[in-house]
């Protein structure tokens, strides 16, 4: 786990680096965030977390769901969940937010607090059939 913080931690650099050079660089700095995303979501893969069945069980059935079922904000949401669920996990996303974003959220716990609102809320992510 200490290996991805360190990844995130230099993609967070690199994100930073990119904000201060304008708004073409916008791609790049979406994709740092995106690459970011995807070391957490493997390492969750890899500990065979599930929410619903999803992605594992899900991808079982893939040729049965919409082709965009796979979307970011789906994977948003999964980790958002797991986020809420796991500790190991909350350390890895609060790494994330907190490099990436460091004025976003005073504390950790300000942040928990914010996924579990968004969650509750129901209207935050627009995803179906989950």
């Amino acid at each position: 786990m200490n290996n991805i913080k360190i990844k995130i931690i230099q993609l967070a650099q690199n994100h930073h680096a990119t904000d201060e050079k304008g708004i073409d660089e916008l791609k790049d700095s979406e994709l740092l965030e995106i690459d970011a995303e995807n070391l957490i979501i493997a390492y969750c893969e890899e500990k065979k977390y599930l929410i619903k069945g999803f992605p594992t069980e899900k991808k079982k059935i893939k040729d049965q769901l919409d082709e965009d079922y796979f979307c970011r904000e789906r994977y948003q949401y999964y980790l958002d969940c797991l986020t809420i669920e796991k500790k190991d996990v909350v350390e890895l996303m609060w790494c994330y937010v907190s490099n990436f974003w460091p004025d976003s959220f005073d504390s950790k716990q300000e942040y928990i607090l914010t996924i579990q609102e968004q969650l509750n809320s129901g209207v935050f992510y627009e995803i179906d059939d989950f």
